[in-house]
This record gives structure tokens, sequence and C-alpha cells, in this order.
């Protein structure tokens, strides 16, 4: 399954739940304002394990808009999205 945040985590816990109700497998994409938590390492340790499986993806546009750079996580494009739409099945958000 595939899961989306587009919250901040200094806003919502949005995060914290959609972490809550992963699945070995599912993959979690931080796009909009949720791509904040892959560049705080307060994040880094809850977000570690998903990243060294390959399942923590963060939306590069979002993160050029605002300026970031990633700590954790593989940048993605909207063609990437599509792909991991494609495979994993419609995106549960948070």
């Amino acid at each position: 399954m595939l899961h989306t945040v587009k919250h901040s985590p200094f806003s919502h816990r949005s995060l914290e739940r959609a972490l809550h109700y992963l699945q070995p497998g599912d993959h979690l994409v931080l796009w909009q304002d949720g791509v904040i938590a892959a560049t705080l390492p307060a994040w880094q340790a809850r977000l570690q394990p998903l990243a060294d499986d390959g399942r923590l993806h963060v939306m590069r546009e979002d993160l050029d808009a605002r300026g970031l750079e990633p700590v954790i996580g593989k940048p993605l494009t909207m063609a990437g999205f599509v792909e991991l739409v494609a495979t994993q099945g419609s995106p549960t958000a948070w």
C-alpha cells in the first residue's frame, strides 16, 4: 500500500498516524509540507527503517519549492510518483 503525508509535522499528527498504520512492504511519500519531516534530524530515527528499505520517498518539487534538502528518503519526481501509484495502488492520504 502507498501512504502519502502532506502536512508538516509541526502542525498535524498525520505523519505519526501514517507511521502507526504502515505495514511491512508499504511505501510512504512525503509531499507538500510533509517534506519538512525529511529535513529534520528529530524525525530521522523514526523514518530510518523505511529509508533503509527504500520505502521512504520525498517529492523533489516540494523540496525545491521550499528551498530544502532531505536528510533522509529518496527524492521523487512526479513521474516517479505515478510509477509508485501504478505499482502500489491508489494512495491512502493522511
